[in-house]
Formats: C-alpha cells, sequence, structure tokens
C-alpha cells in the first residue's frame, strides 16, 4: 500500500494528457530548454559544409512543440502576475493559494465515487490497482480522485481569475495543414473543421473523446470532426482495433464501433472485436474477412505516416482548423479556438 500511495503521489498520476511513443515508454511532455539563443530567426546555428541551419530552420522543425513551450511560459507568466499579489496578501505562494482554494472548492471524494470509478472505469487504473479488490485499494483510489478533481479545479480557478483581471492572451497557435480525409461527423462545409488523430487503447483519447462530444453537443452543425488513426506501437490491440473501425465503416457503422471500443479499451483482442461487432449487429462474416485480411492495414499506416509529417508525437492530438493541441485538454481550450475562428 506504500508504495502505492507513493505512485498515487507523483505529479504524473494527474498531469498526463497524452500518449506518447518514446523509446523509454510513455511521457507527457517535451524537456524544458536549459536555454534558448535569442535572435530575429536569421542567426545560423549550425553548418553543414556549404550549407547552414538558422534559428527560423529550427523553430520550423520544432513546430508545436516550441509553440508548446512558448504557450506554457507565457501561461506561468501570467499566473504569477496575476496571483501572486493575492498570495502574498494571504503570506503564502502561488501553488499553495491555488490549491487551498481548490480545496474549499472541491471536498474528498466520497466512497460511493470511488468504487463508481473502480467499477466503471478500471481500464484507467495501474494494474497495481486495477487487479487488487474495491476494499484494498479504496483508500489510494479516494487519495487519487480527489488529487484529480482539484487539480482541475485550480485550472478552472485559474481561468476565473485570469478572466477577472481583463487578461488578453493574443499568442496564436501555427496553423498546420493536414487532411481532413477519414470518417467525420458534421457538414463539410462546417466554418471549423477538427482533425483527431487517435488511438483506440490510449486511455487519454478515451478522455479526449469525452470532450469532442462536449464540443460537437455545444456546436452542433457549426463544427465537423474528422477521425484519423494513430496507433501506437507500445499499446498490443491498438493497430488491429484501427482496422476494425474500418471493418466497420464499410457496414456503415464507424461512429457506432468507435464508440464501442472507447467504452471497452480492454476488450480490444480480435476476438472480443469480433463479439463487439456482432452485438452492433454487423455482418460478423464480412467483418471477420475484413479483420483476417487487413484490408485496411495501409490506410492506417498513411494516417500515422501524416499525422507524423504534421508533428503528431502521441495521442490524442488534433487540429483545429489547423492549430494544434497536444493531448486530451480541458474543453475550455478547445472553446477558446473555437469561438475564435467562428468569429472570423
Amino acid at each position: 500500500m506504500k508504495r502505492l500511495l507513493l505512485f498515487l503521489s507523483l505529479p504524473a498520476f494527474v498531469s498526463f494528457v497524452a500518449c506518447k511513443s518514446t523509446p523509454s515508454g510513455t511521457v507527457n511532455c517535451p524537456p524544458q530548454p536549459s536555454s534558448a539563443p535569442c535572435n530575429d530567426g536569421t542567426t545560423v546555428v549550425a553548418k553543414l559544409g556549404s550549407e547552414s541551419i538558422t534559428m527560423a530552420d529550427v523553430d520550423k522543425s520544432a513546430g508545436s512543440e516550441l509553440f508548446e513551450l512558448r504557450k506554457n511560459a507565457l501561461d506561468k507568466l501570467i499566473m504569477d502576475r496575476v496571483v501572486e499579489p493575492l498570495a502574498k496578501a494571504e503570506g503564502t505562494d502561488v501553488s499553495q493559494y491555488l490549491t487551498k482554494l481548490a480545496e474549499s472548492r472541491v471536498p474528498q471524494v466520497t466512497e460511493s465515487e470511488a468504487r463508481y470509478f473502480y467499477t466503471k472505469k478500471k481500464t484507467r487504473l495501474p494494474p497495481q490497482l486495477s487487479s487488487k479488490p474495491f476494499e484494498e485499494v479504496k483508500e489510494v483510489i479516494v487519495m487519487g480522485l480527489t488529487r484529480q478533481k482539484r487539480q482541475e479545479a485550480m485550472g478552472t480557478i485559474a481561468e476565473e481569475l485570469k478572466k477577472k483581471s481583463g487578461v488578453q492572451i493574443l499568442l496564436e497557435a501555427p496553423r498546420i495543414k493536414v487532411s481532413a480525409e477519414g470518417p467525420s461527423k458534421g457538414p463539410k462545409d462546417a466554418k471549423v473543421t477538427i482533425v483527431e488523430f487517435s488511438d483506440f487503447q490510449c486511455p487519454y483519447c478515451g478522455k479526449g473523446r469525452e470532450i469532442i462530444d462536449e464540443v460537437v453537443k455545444t456546436y452542433g452543425d457549426k463544427v465537423r470532426v474528422v477521425f484519423r488513426d494513430f496507433p501506437l506501437s507500445f499499446h498490443d490491440h491498438a493497430q488491429k482495433a484501427a482496422e476494425a473501425s474500418h471493418c466497420a465503416e464499410e457496414q456503415g457503422k464507424f461512429w457506432q464501433m468507435h464508440d464501442w471500443m472507447f467504452q471497452n479499451q480492454d476488450k480490444l483482442a480480435i476476438e472480443a472485436l469480433k463479439e463487439g461487432a456482432k452485438g452492433l449487429g454487423l455482418d460478423v462474416s464480412k467483418f471477420d474477412a475484413c479483420l483476417t485480411s487487413s484490408k485496411y492495414a495501409k490506410v492506417v499506416l498513411d494516417n500515422v505516416s501524416e499525422g507524423k509529417a504534421a508533428g503528431v508525437s502521441g495521442t490524442p492530438a488534433f487540429f483545429i482548423n489547423g492549430k494544434f493541441i497536444n493531448g486530451a485538454r480541458k474543453f475550455e481550450e478547445f472553446k477558446q479556438i473555437i469561438d475564435q475562428e467562428l468569429a472570423k
């Protein structure tokens, strides 16, 4: 139990928002640079014989990751300037001040809430927890869920304080050209198109799906959502699950299969996929032949290749009219960009 408590005390338990493939496993964010040259982009930072590489070339290659670093740095600067005076007035620092507000707003998760999570969303738990009876891990789950809800509340509180202070964010994400090809929801002439790269076995993609559902519910026909595959190599069932979605699409049931797989992320082995297809009313013999033949394997790999070319390195990844959002971020982040696009 002590080891599990230590595991849940790690920031990673509540702060990871994306599955990413790296040589060492799954990570969340790119490392912060220890220093960065300051120049106008024309400064030469490397030479290869007669050829030169400028800082502008590096920035272009860094793309969305560079923007994420700038955005995170800007958020910290803003919060320091908005919250620090309030924190100092109470004799504390920014982090402690926000934590205190979050604790006053979000009570500790109840045992019934923890049991519901354990029962319905067990696949989101690490094996050390999901393999044990609820009574043995109850305390750990209550602590973990409470910490997660309070961290989410801290983000909401931070946005409220920024809005109250009249903060205007003028930094814009770069637009990246991504083909809106694949299964979609919404009209083709919608003013806003969201291209999503996702992995059916990635737990953060399950959270991303919930956010997209909220976007569709909020904006209706003003938004078009396009789903593209990005199965990660360390998810053993992700490739076939992606192929299964296209096999279901052949029979007009892509979104039904899409929803079923996200609701059953622990049941994505081939035989389980066939059972899922049967339950959705698909012609199982056709579905089986399609899946067994790997008919859509190349389609899936082509999606992955285009995602990588656009800067995708983990899932979920979203492009809102070309503006990149990395990971299952809050609905408010999606809303801010969508509202900006609709206002143009």
